[in-house]
């Protein structure tokens, strides 16, 4: 498949469940195992990444990847706060209080562990942890399924406005309503079967007569 994720814009990657879209993280983050990095490359700054050396360099710093699980961002034996304590003074970048007010990530909460937050704070939580370095690509998976309403409006418009700020920010997510009404994203990517098949701005992407595509503006969402 072929996916660019321009600086200062965020791209959206939507999907049915399965189709690969993780699987797209994985490979921008250099977490697919040898023989699967071998079919294709992967570009960050124009550059091709091949080596694990590389990679490790790229996610100390240059890309910034939220899981769809948060709690697998941390080790389960140490508190968060801890954990992004550690990071900062590994990595530099922005300080903790920083990182955790953009990620909406509550301060009071810093104490504790893993397990002992909520699905939506440990998710913020994990934001927290991927913005200390101020990648240059920021991966966001379902960055607003655990949160209500108006925490999940916060975090798109913190999104949008990282992007401004010259980071590229791919987001992965099924929460079309949403991503629409807030106008968050800059362009759409539609994958199926682990390719894409559509591409565009949102209005463009919307004027599509594709079937599978309009399947998620009509039938799943009830958008028009």
């Amino acid at each position: 498949m072929h996916l660019v994720v321009p600086a200062g814009r965020i791209t959206a990657l939507l999907g049915e469940s399965g189709c690969g879209k993780s699987m797209v993280a994985a490979a921008l983050t250099g977490l697919l195992p040898a023989v699967a990095r071998s079919t294709g490359d992967v570009c960050i700054n124009g550059t091709a990444v091949r080596d694990e050396q590389q990679w490790r360099k790229l996610r100390a710093g240059t890309v910034g990847l939220v899981p769809q699980f948060g709690v697998e961002a941390f080790a389960a034996e140490k508190t968060v706060g801890a954990q992004l304590f550690e990071r900062q003074r590994l990595h530099g970048g922005r300080s903790v209080e920083d990182a955790c007010a953009a990620a909406l990530y509550p301060a009071e909460a810093l104490d504790l562990h893993p397990d002992q937050h909520s699905s939506g704070q440990i998710q913020r939580a994990a934001l927290a942890a991927a913005l200390l370095p101020d990648p240059d690509l920021l991966i966001v998976d379902e960055p607003s399924s655990s949160l209500d309403l108006g925490t999940a409006y916060e975090v798109w418009a913190n999104l949008r406005a990282y992007a401004d700020s010259g980071a590229a920010v791919l987001a992965i997510t099924h929460d079309v309503a949403l991503l629409i009404e807030t106008g968050a994203a800059d362009q759409i990517v539609f994958m199926r079967d682990g390719r894409t098949i559509a591409a565009g701005s949102p209005a463009e992407v919307r004027a599509l007569e594709d079937p599978y595509v309009q399947g998620f503006f009509h039938q799943l969402w009830g958008l028009r």
